[in-house]
């Protein structure tokens, strides 16, 4: 009995282990694609002083090749990754403000925005689906269908921008862009819940539609839907992006769309290492919760 319960609390130690292990790795991979992606764009030695006729070209030159051993990518990946395990987050090269400073005063606004229209794409895209896989007919799958089409074919950045003009809340723009993209999941997995054993037997022996829809439906989905929930909170980040840099909201998103403007590596580097962190923990969670971590 007891080699039993060590063995259970050694294999839950060692899934934790390698699900942290696991989480670095990601982060410091996602930190640094973002950085390359970023300091090997065209036109990143470019700034002001460039066009500045006062400067002659032979001292341009020099301040070229300056630029480029600062920012050669190893280096300063490296140092940055050691100040960021120090709270460090290195100074925005645009805003002349600390990353984190940035980061603490934009957050919240973004957070609830996030949250909140992941949870409504969510919902959304669960009652279309429901829709398309449950009544069993045409019409309702059709109607299904057609509207997560429709929302498909819409721009986030057009979705926020009817909401903002219309004074409604931006966070109904970041559910409808994110119901479509969800949709697809959801039928699928309603529709293969939907002909489970399970089900069937359950509905044959008259259990209520309550317990249909907690045990059988949810409880049988749990592991997909929160593997679901990792992927929804990254898609509904990038589809806040164009919508807070077109509406003016003052998160991070806006904050992003400023960064990748201005080339700004240490702020999009500390973006990218806050979003993938974020993203990375949320499926490392979800392998935990359901038993399916490396």
């Amino acid at each position: 009995m007891n080699t039993s319960k060590a063995a259970a609390e050694f294999g839950v130690a060692g899934r934790l282990l390698r699900s942290a292990l696991s989480l670095l790795l990601v982060v410091a991979a996602g930190g640094f694609a973002a950085a390359a992606l970023v300091r090997y764009s065209p036109g990143f030695d470019v700034d002001e002083n460039s066009w500045n006729a006062k400067i002659s070209p032979s001292t341009l030159a020099a301040m070229h090749a300056n630029r480029e051993r600062q920012n050669s990518l190893p280096r300063f990946y490296a140092h940055y990754l050691m100040a960021a395990l120090h709270g460090d987050l290195g100074q925005s090269d645009s805003l002349r403000v600390p990353v984190t400073e940035l980061l603490r005063d934009r957050a919240p606004v973004s957070a609830r925005l996030v949250a909140s229209g992941t949870a409504g794409g969510l919902a959304f895209g669960a009652a279309l689906a429901w829709l398309a896989v449950w009544p069993r007919r045409a019409a309702a799958r059709w109607f299904a269908s057609g509207t997560s089409g429709f929302l498909l074919a819409i721009p986030p950045a057009v979705l926020g921008l009817a909401f903002f003009f219309s004074a409604a809340p931006l966070s109904f723009a970041v559910a409808l862009a994110l119901t479509p993209r969800v949709f697809g999941t959801l039928r699928a997995l309603f529709d293969e819940l939907y002909g489970s054993a399970a089900l069937l037997a359950a509905r044959a022996r008259g259990v209520g539609p309550f317990t249909l829809g907690t045990r059988y439906v949810l409880g049988a989905a749990a592991p997909q839907l929160i593997a679901l929930i990792g992927v929804a909170f990254v898609m509904a980040f990038g589809s806040i992006i164009p919508i807070e840099a077109l509406c003016d909201v003052p998160g991070v998103g806006q904050l992003a769309w400023k960064a990748a403007l201005a080339r700004d590596l240490p702020l999009l580097s500390g973006l990218a290492l806050i979003v993938t962190f974020m993203a990375a923990f949320v499926q490392s969670m979800g392998d935990l919760l359901t038993g399916e971590g490396w």
